[in-house]
């Protein structure tokens, strides 16, 4: 009722205002839709100069934008973010407290990108086999044998007989007294807490959801997913790869629809990075203090191995892409032999050239991607990634022996990495990700061997119906390369 008391007061006293207000009504007035993508438009291009967005992303943006102005400027503006400064903000806390466990205590812009040397003193044992029942025991070995504290973080609980066999365990283990947090992203795991968390939550587990969408709380965009999957064992052990927690991705025995990927399971100093890029995760998703977790984030495990490693996060927690920027310095440094396993190829556009160069110069490039991934939109803007990489030499293998979701990149059999990103655009500039970068060779020679055993079940690309240039299909596939910035 005072609504429409406003709305004839208004009309009553339209005459009280200025000549120039009511020209200009009258003129905007009967175009607000176009008024209203003017300036949600505007607010959106300053929103991408602020954020200082690759030309590519703001190129892609502004198509959709000019197309459908109100439709696009509101996507951009659940799911255009780049970074997130109350994240930000949690990880400075963590490092603070961390002490002298962090690295990276002045997480200032000008020292965005700055890693430290890879430490050394850790122990690798590669968690592989194509039935994916290695990871899977190794996770229920740990989680029965921990003592003080499990951290888990995954992009997917499966609400299936996994998920639930996950949960039985850490509800044991939270019931004989040991601290148990699990993190699970929103979107990811949509549903899994409601259906298959309660037998933690009941045992005194923890349990939390990153950034739920609905309803909306405004810790962020839409576009914003931890697509980590850590385990840490009483800060001392840890499993990380590329498997989340569910029948696809792990198991007891053998299921045939099982993507082909794999973990690793590392001791020493490292977990004790990995312990710090969680619990910024995990203060951020539950509000509280890193100082709560003061005792834990100090502790640094003893040296137990060998191994040289450092654990690179990348998302929109930190400054700068210390991922993306990490990839870069891997191929810029590779001189003879670069090999690249990843589920989707979508790199940007800096490293899509860097590669063609290497290629150039006469550095062997192989490229082995599955022959048909989980998501075949990306599959299409992939295409002309591979067309151009054959033109330039490069040795292409398409994976046929089931669906290969698992991340890996060698270089010269001296550096080798793991984890959960992709080379697409999402895990290089917008998801939250974990590496782990290896730089001892004896586990870089292992990994060769995984590399090398799922070469031998894959094709040559030049000899599938993805070589044919099918120019029917030009339109999609331009449709979605165009999109690639925005995936």
């Amino acid at each position: 009722m005072q609504l429409l008391s406003l709305i004839a007061a208004a009309n009553t006293d339209a005459a009280r205002f200025p000549d120039w207000m009511r020209a200009i009504g009258r003129v905007v007035l009967p175009h607000w839709e176009t008024a209203l993508g003017l300036v949600m438009a505007f607010i959106v291009a300053s929103s991408m100069l602020r954020q200082r967005r690759k030309q590519s992303n703001i190129v892609a943006w502004t198509l959709l934008i000019l197309f459908w102005p109100v439709i696009g400027s509101l996507l951009f503006l659940l799911m255009g973010g780049r970074k997130h400064e109350r994240s930000l903000r949690t990880k400075r806390a963590i490092n603070a407290v961390a002490g002298g466990i962090s690295h990276e205590n002045d997480l200032s812009e000008n020292t965005a990108g700055r890693q430290p040397p890879p430490e050394s003193g850790n122990s690798f044992e590669l968690l592989d086999d194509e039935d994916g029942t290695a990871t899977w025991h190794a996770l229920c070995r740990e989680i029965d044998a921990a003592t003080t504290s499990i951290c888990v973080t995954t992009y997917i609980l499966g609400k299936n007989d996994i998920g639930r066999e996950f949960i039985r365990r850490l509800a044991a283990r939270a019931r004989a007294g040991v601290k148990v947090r699990l993190l699970i992203d929103a979107v990811g795991s949509r549903g899994a807490k409601l259906l298959v968390c309660r037998p933690l939550i009941d045992a005194g587990g923890e349990v939390y959801r990153f950034m739920p969408v609905f309803p909306f709380q405004g810790r962020g965009t839409v576009n914003f997913r931890n697509h980590r999957k850590i385990a840490i064992f009483d800060g001392q052990r840890a499993i990380i790869g590329g498997q989340n927690i569910a029948r696809e991705y792990m198991g007891p025995e053998s299921y045939k629809k099982r993507f082909r990927d794999f973990s690793a399971l590392i001791s020493g100093p490292a977990v004790a990075e990995l312990t710090r890029i969680f619990l910024s995760d995990w203060c951020f998703a539950a509000g509280e203090s890193p100082a709560h977790h003061a005792e834990q984030l100090r502790f640094e495990p003893e040296p137990v191995g060998a191994v040289k490693m450092r654990i690179v996060a990348g998302g929109p927690d930190e400054p700068g892409d210390p991922v993306w920027e990490q990839f870069l310095a891997l191929f810029q440094e590779c001189r003879r032999d670069l090999t690249i396993v990843t589920p989707y190829l979508v790199p940007d556009e800096v490293l899509y050239r860097l590669l063609l160069a290497k290629l150039r110069t006469g550095c062997r490039v192989t490229l082995i991607v599955p022959k048909k991934s989980d998501h075949p939109f990306l599959d299409l803007a992939r295409r002309p990634y591979l067309r151009a990489f054959h033109k330039a030499g490069a040795k292409i293998l398409l994976y046929e022996k089931g669906l290969l979701h698992g991340k890996l990149f060698l270089a010269d059999n001296t550096a080798g990495v793991i984890g959960s990103a992709n080379l697409d655009m999402r895990s290089l500039f917008v998801n939250f990700e974990v590496a782990t970068f290896i730089c001892s060779a004896n586990v870089v020679r292992r990994l060769r061997v995984l590399a090398n055993s799922l070469a031998a079940n894959a094709s040559p690309y030049e000899e599938s119906k993805l070589f044919v240039d099918n120019r029917k299909n030009r339109l999609l596939e331009s449709l979605a390369h165009l999109a690639g910035p925005l995936l």
